[in-house]
């Protein structure tokens, strides 16, 4: 197939692209400029050069090529508009069109760091926080696609690790070892985020342009690990203390818009449906192993120790 990817360049993007190449697929990136074609080059793809929220563009696009995986971090409330134009385009095609949606919609406050039970698999109903609203919208959007021709499907990663990089957390955590002296933790500890391989993750995509249902929701779940044990993993890699922060410092440390969803909540899932659609299962399960030993070592450990 010949797939349009969007967010080819980024950490999530860039694996999705390697691993639809090694299947077998072409693929064409949108480039904002030219160092952003440049690196779209590398990874064996041809760059588009464009703007996202050119709605004529994106629909023909959709409208030339065989399927689409759209895994580009816009802000949510840009999401449904971006991505009409190429399900109009698309309707009545049966091609696909996989969104990259993210289990932050299913995060519980944990303010002290405390565990929480709930765990939801893929179509479990539950309460989605006020900011991730305009994000269900958007699954919804896509999901509802199947009504009208198209194969629309999401892909809600949790945290991702992997090849010592991520959506966030971990590096944040190796990231402020100089500045707060410790591999800091919010109060307890005990919360968490279940996590994934981001080369499994991307599995999941080339599975998904295989043989995913027409709107299907899809989980990737290869474990579960609390801050407070991530962080004493930091801390031993890093020859320094593991220390539980206040919410505030927590705040201070980093920032008091990104941080209260990305440590101080509990978003636990389940990936039943994509177990049993896509006869998936992850083959990286070991997060602590990859940061005492492994991508994490490699990446951040200082050269002195």
């Amino acid at each position: 197939m010949h797939i349009l990817l969007f967010g080819a360049n980024g950490f999530l993007g860039s694996h999705v692209a390697q691993a639809l190449r090694a299947a077998g697929h072409e693929l064409t990136a949108l480039a904002r400029n030219e160092k952003s074609a440049a690196g779209i080059r590398q990874l064996g793809a041809r760059p588009i050069e464009g703007q996202i929220d050119d709605a004529e563009l994106m629909a023909r696009l959709a409208q030339e090529h065989d399927g689409v995986v759209f895994a580009a971090r816009v802000d949510f409330a840009r999401e449904a508009e971006i991505l009409e134009p190429m399900i109009r385009a698309m309707r009545d095609s049966g091609k696909p069109l996989i969104m990259t949606s993210g289990t932050s919609c299913l995060s519980i406050d944990t303010p002290l760091g405390e565990w929480n039970q709930e765990s939801f698999a893929e179509d479990d109903p539950f309460d989605s926080k006020l900011w991730t609203r305009v994000r269900m919208e958007s699954e919804q959007l896509v999901r509802g696609s199947a009504k009208v021709g198209v194969r629309g499907i999401v892909v809600r990663p949790p945290m991702i690790w992997g090849n010592g990089g991520g959506n966030g957390q971990i590096p944040w955590i190796f990231d402020a070892v100089p500045r707060a002296g410790a591999a800091c933790y919010l109060g307890y500890g005990l919360n968490l985020y279940t996590n994934v391989h981001v080369e499994d993750l991307a599995q999941i995509f080339v599975l998904a342009l295989q043989k995913g249902r027409p709107g299907a929701l899809y989980h990737a779940v290869a474990g579960e690990v609390c801050w407070r044990t991530i962080s004493e993993a930091v801390a031993a890699v890093m020859g320094c203390e593991a220390r539980s922060i206040s919410y505030d410092e927590m705040c201070d440390l980093w920032g008091k818009l990104d941080a209260p969803y990305r440590f101080a909540v509990s978003s636990r899932c389940r990936a039943i449906a994509t177990r049993r659609d896509l006869d998936w299962a992850p083959r990286h399960i070991d997060l602590i192993d990859d940061i005492l030993n492994g991508s994490y070592r490699e990446r951040f450990q200082p050269r002195n120790a």
